[in-house]
């Protein structure tokens, strides 16, 4: 199956596009898992476990921002790539 450069170069930017909402809604998850101070959870009867999750959130964080960065650029230098544009050879 051929791919036109037209058509891939548009799949490419809606699927870069859809990248970059999809990280920001999860940025936003991120950011309100930054705010708990502590996970609770009840393994049996009379037992409490207790977890700080914002060096996690943090990790999510940085590593939220690295995808978006990365998919930005990318988007970026897609839409800025001249492959539609042919050189001629003058002689």
């Amino acid at each position: 199956m051929y791919i036109s450069p037209k058509n891939e170069k548009r799949i490419v930017t809606i699927f870069c596009v859809f990248l970059i909402i999809f990280n920001l809604i999860e940025l936003y998850f991120i950011y309100e898992m930054s705010k708990f101070d502590e996970m609770i959870g009840y393994p049996s009867i009379n037992e409490i476990k207790t977890r700080n999750i914002r060096p996690l959130s943090f990790l999510f964080f940085t590593d939220n921002l690295a995808n978006l960065l990365f998919v930005s650029v990318s988007l970026m230098w897609i839409l800025m790539s001249n492959s539609s544009v042919k050189t001629h050879d003058t002689k």
